[in-house]
């Protein structure tokens, strides 16, 4: 070949390879590709985000006001959120824009940030001779037409994208299609209207996707057809049998229900136990499901407690593992309420059980389990951590069921009893409550949670937001939530697995070179002994 034609040739690849990049490029600004090799494909957007962003009817814009520059441990943070507005981006069929500007020092983007409701955060950076105190800015604001959904603080990389999915999906709801909760008050139960510790965050939470009503049981009316979902949060007092006639009414027409029964209430300053008696029993057992009087303890597997100690004349407070916070890590493999989760902490939880047979068209699943290690006691009155340090007189083994869900379409509790009267104490006119209707014998399909612990709702707050959208049935959501970035854990190995390991590691070397030795031995002198042949 000569010259020229080389020439030529190198010419003609070296144009082509021009055109593969840019077409490339052009392909790659339309169809994001990534190659994401861990368990559970923590780096890739969700089928759900894609399905959420790729749904935009209008455009999105998205404005990210976020501090240039900051050190450990925000120091990747823009840049993991840069990537990710770009995956989003890249399904959002070109509805989806998105800019970063950094407003220290400018007074102009400062007032616009405070004027969507945006604020800066304090850090500590610690330096090698100092620690400074930073004021810096982490937030978004997402505009979708005249509707804004406001982020004023990504600063947890392991959450980014159900942070941003969610509000997405937030803006495209429309107001007036945001379903309801009601949570009952009036018998002892917490007012999720006004939160407090642990509760505060996840009624934040649970009120960015839908509205939270307090609902009092037991007068006039039934629950009006506005509520989606019912909880009903440990009773203190015993429900009266209207207040049972609503719930169930309400169940029959499809509305869903969570139900978390408080059966041993626990008295910190006297140490002691109170019984507790919601009524529900009876209602929940027609359903077929009891939640068992027993209380729960785990001497393995278990949570911590603040606890009164005396040390040289005074009084503190040191916490320790306490075996009535039963730490439940079997829980369903297959059921969206609990995906995403490694473990629930259910403190003074009853054991749960379901009836043989279930009633008729109803599926149930075991959701939370306890341990191998726990067991359960009857008649508890001393809550003293040192008497757990044995086994308790007439102490059941586990592991039992702590929290289960159901499916299906019931028949009315009250199908072969009389209507309730309304309690005369309970004001007629009620928030939450409609006009009164037929009785409903046949319900329509619905799902049911229980749980033998209330306590399971604060401890818990990742478990509840995902009961809520497996109540809503809104499980979109559920599996980006659950993509959260966690190290795995060794497990401890016993002393005789010790050794062995030891003993192999000493042996397996030379014996594998003693191997080896003795069969090149032995080919040797069988190709000796061929030659000699």
């Amino acid at each position: 070949m000569n010259r020229r034609s080389l020439l030529g040739n190198a010419t003609l690849q070296m144009a082509l390879t021009v055109v593969i990049v840019i077409l490339a490029n052009v392909w790659a600004s339309s169809h994001f590709f990534r190659v994401d090799l861990t368990e559970s494909r923590l780096h890739s957007l969700d089928d759900a985000s894609k399905g959420i962003v790729g749904s935009l009817d209008k455009p999105l814009t998205v404005r990210v006001y976020f501090t240039h520059g900051l050190e450990a441990p925000y120091n990747n943070h823009e840049q993991a959120l840069r990537d990710k507005l770009e995956e989003l981006r890249a399904y959002a069929k070109g509805k989806l824009q998105f800019t970063v500007v950094d407003p220290d020092g400018e007074k102009s983007v400062i007032a616009e940030a405070q004027k969507y409701g945006l604020t800066p955060l304090q850090y500590t950076v610690r330096h090698e001779d100092r620690s400074e105190l930073r004021t810096v800015w982490m937030g978004a604001v997402l505009i979708y037409g005249d509707r804004t959904e406001v982020l004023p603080a990504l600063s947890n990389l392991s959450t980014l994208e159900y942070d941003l999915v969610g509000a997405i999906h937030r803006l495209q709801q429309k107001i007036k299609d945001r379903p309801v909760i009601a949570f009952t008050v009036g018998h002892g139960e917490p007012d999720l209207t006004k939160p407090d510790g642990p509760l505060r965050a996840l009624t934040e939470s649970i009120g960015k996707k839908a509205y939270l009503a307090p609902l009092e049981l037991g007068g006039t009316g039934e629950i009006a057809e506005q509520v989606d979902a019912l909880l009903v949060i440990g009773p203190q007092q015993t429900l009266s049998d209207r207040a049972l006639y609503q719930i169930d009414q309400f169940v029959m027409r499809g509305g869903a229900a969570a139900i978390f029964v408080t059966n041993t209430r626990p008295d910190m300053r006297t140490l002691r136990t109170e019984r507790v008696n919601s009524g529900l029993e009876p209602l929940l057992g027609g359903w077929g499901v009891k939640v068992g009087r027993d209380i729960v303890l785990d001497r393995v597997e278990n949570g911590a407690m603040r606890f009164p100690v005396r040390v040289g004349g005074k009084t503190g407070v040191k916490e320790i593992n306490y075996p009535l916070i039963a730490k439940a890590t079997d829980l369903s493999d297959s059921s969206v309420v609990t995906a995403g989760i490694d473990s629930l902490l259910v403190p003074f939880a009853a054991p749960v059980e379901l009836a043989d047979p279930l009633p008729e068209g109803v599926k149930a699943e075991v959701l939370a389990r306890s341990s191998p290690s726990s067991g359960s006691v009857s008649n508890l009155e001393q809550l003293e951590p040192a008497q757990f340090s044995s086994v308790l007189p007439g102490e059941k083994r586990g592991p039992f069921p702590l929290v289960v869900g159901m499916t299906g379409a019931w028949r009315s509790f009250f199908e072969t009893r009389p209507v309730p009267a309304a309690d005369p104490d309970v004001p007629d006119e009620q928030d939450g409550m409609g006009a009164d209707a037929p009785l409903l014998v046949e319900g329509s399909p619905t799902r049911l949670l229980v749980s033998g612990s209330a306590d399971v709702v604060a401890n818990n707050p990742a478990f509840m937001l995902n009961v809520c959208d497996w109540l809503l049935q809104d499980e979109a959501l559920i599996g980006i939530r659950s993509k959260t970035a966690t190290v795995p854990s060794l497990t401890a190995t016993s002393s005789g697995e010790r050794t062995g390991w030891r003993v192999f590691n000493l042996a397996a070397g030379p014996l594998l070179l003693f191997g080896a030795g003795g069969l090149r031995q032995l080919w040797l002198r069988r190709r000796a002994a061929r030659k000699a042949a």
